[in-house]
């Protein structure tokens, strides 16, 4: 196999790779907002019992409905807390994903620029060849002429 195939496959693996890397990190991405999401959400239900609870109490509760009120509390609380533990686990897994992304988006641009200098390399010697051929063309044109 020759350098320039050897260079384009060796691009082609990269760019599929940075492509499939780009593809789990929008996995990634999407389940990380998702975990947001359900993370507002129970901030929000928190919210809203805490403020149940604060209406109810104004009119008077029993011990029974008070202990109950505060064990669904703390239940939410131990929800939200593991909720935001999940959440920064994903954050991380994101970064970790988007990383490897950009190291390998910067290998595929490495490898399409060293192919492009490849080819104006080529394209320059190709330039050369025919205009040599061209000037010794000319010259025994020229020393034909003049015979």
């Amino acid at each position: 196999m020759n350098r320039k195939k050897s260079l384009h496959t060796v691009a082609k693996l990269t760019h599929d790779q940075e492509r499939n890397a780009a593809r789990d990190m929008g996995h990634v991405r999407m389940q990380m907002e998702q975990h947001a999401a359900r993370l507002e959400e129970l901030e929000y239900y928190k919210q809203q019992y805490q403020q149940q609870y604060q209406a109810a109490s104004k009119q008077g509760l029993g011990a029974v409905q008070l202990q109950e009120y505060h064990v669904f509390l703390a239940r939410l609380d131990t929800a939200v807390d593991e909720q935001r533990q999940v959440l920064e686990s994903s954050r991380q897994v994101y970064e970790e994903r988007r990383q490897h992304w950009l190291g390998l988006r910067g290998n595929a641009k490495s490898l399409d620029k060293i192919i492009s200098r490849r080819q104006l390399q080529l394209i320059a010697e190709q330039n050369r060849r025919e205009q040599a051929e061209c000037d010794d063309y000319a010259c025994q044109s020229g020393y034909r002429k003049s015979l």
